[in-house]
């Protein structure tokens, strides 16, 4: 959180105020989003871009259907790319898996996620269905 708050990124919001209710356009607070919720987050989201503002969809977790308007995309020029991460090339993986092990600081990988030992599955799986988990949970079965 402290590295992304160093680059000028806005501080996190709850997954409540993200699953509200949109209206077509909301006050514009995000430069650019990877979305990997889906549904009413991602028309939220949408809302929300800044002008000529581009967001990632790279995720249906929440859901695949997207209820929402054209106005982020006319009036505010929002760009919406989707991502597909399985049928994208080894050598693109490659390069991109290359440009965050060279460009993204260490630091920075310490807020990403977690490594828990298998009795700890239960509990990190409740703990993610609550939402109390942000990041990803590794799984070490030698731990």
């Amino acid at each position: 959180h402290e590295y992304l708050t160093s680059l000028g990124a806005k501080a996190f919001v709850s997954r409540e105020e993200m699953s509200e209710k949109s209206r077509p356009l909301e006050s514009q607070k995000w430069a650019g989003a990877v979305d990997v919720v889906g549904g009413d987050m991602l028309a939220r989201v949408l809302a929300e871009m800044e002008y000529n503002g581009a967001v990632a969809a790279c995720g249906l977790a929440g859901s695949f259907k997207l209820s929402t308007t054209v106005m982020p995309f006319i009036l505010r020029n929002v760009s919406l790319r989707g991502v597909d991460s399985v049928m994208c090339p080894v050598e693109r993986r490659t390069i991109a898996w290359n440009r965050l092990a060279n460009e993204l600081p260490s630091e920075a990988y310490d807020n990403i996620g977690n490594i828990i030992s298998l009795e700890e599955v239960v509990q990190a799986g409740e703990d993610i269905v609550a939402g109390k988990v942000k990041g990803r949970t590794l799984v070490d079965p030698n731990l």
